[in-house]
């Protein structure tokens, strides 16, 4: 799982200080009993899950919780996690070990100060399953690519060649977008802006911002809902 699109690293002295600071923070807590707010936030295909945790123990630098069941199903799948914890002036990026579903309770290590810039958004951005069709077209050339993430304001797409598209030119999105309840896809061509190309796993992954206009953005707002609604019904069955 590519978590870049979800954080940056946030380094204040050096990776190994900041996280001797963290470790010293957790056994403090715990130490002087302090009552301080601690959540775990995950993104499970894009939909973002934070619940509060309560924090155990810290042996070693290894910090066990307990947390909510179905976050735990995540962190079992993804094996990491965010802490947002009051005591500490930024977010915790932590790699999630030993997770037990049925207890609710997981073993978190490897802590890193991070910004979650998932929650800069002002929508979800939300994965596509399966993956439909696109066609980017920019002075009269087109490229053809798989629809992998959508949201109200953006989507990326994976190239089926390598992108020769400048990072900032504005193109026509051709997409195909579900309706999930109908079990159709619907055609949608819209303005964007491409913000950034990625390297994944020898793909292009271009990254738009868009433009819709108001119908196009009552059709991507039903299908934002009825995945989301079905991203939280797969949590449910696999809790």
């Amino acid at each position: 799982m590519d978590l870049s699109r979800y954080y940056r690293t946030n380094v204040k002295k050096s990776i190994d200080e900041d996280r001797a600071v963290i470790v010293a923070g957790f056994q403090d807590i715990l130490k002087r009993g302090l009552r301080v707010s601690c959540k775990l936030v995950n993104y499970y295909k894009g939909l973002p899950l934070s619940y509060p945790a309560t924090i155990v123990e810290i042996d070693r630098g290894i910090l066990e919780v307990d947390v909510h069941k179905q976050q735990a199903v995540v962190m079992e799948k993804n094996r990491y996690t965010f802490i947002k914890c009051d005591y500490f002036d930024s977010p915790i990026m932590a790699k999630a070990q030993n997770v037990n579903v049925a207890n609710m309770m997981a073993s978190l290590h490897t802590f890193t100060f991070v910004q979650i810039m998932a929650e800069s958004r002002n929508s979800l951005r939300l994965e596509l399953e399966p993956q439909t069709e696109t066609v980017l077209k920019w002075q009269g050339a087109s490229l053809d690519a798989k629809l992998i993430e959508l949201s109200l304001g953006g989507c990326s797409a994976r190239a089926q060649e390598r992108c020769q598209i400048p990072i900032g030119e504005e193109i026509s999105l051709k997409l195909m977008v579900p309706n999930l309840l109908q079990n159709t896809v619907n055609p949608l061509n819209t303005a964007a802006k491409l913000m950034a190309v990625t390297d994944e796993d020898g793909w292009d992954i271009c990254r738009f911002s868009l433009a819709p206009d108001p119908q196009a953005e009552a059709l991507l707002s039903r299908y934002i809902f009825q995945r989301q609604v079905e991203i939280i019904r797969e949590l449910k069955e696999l809790a």
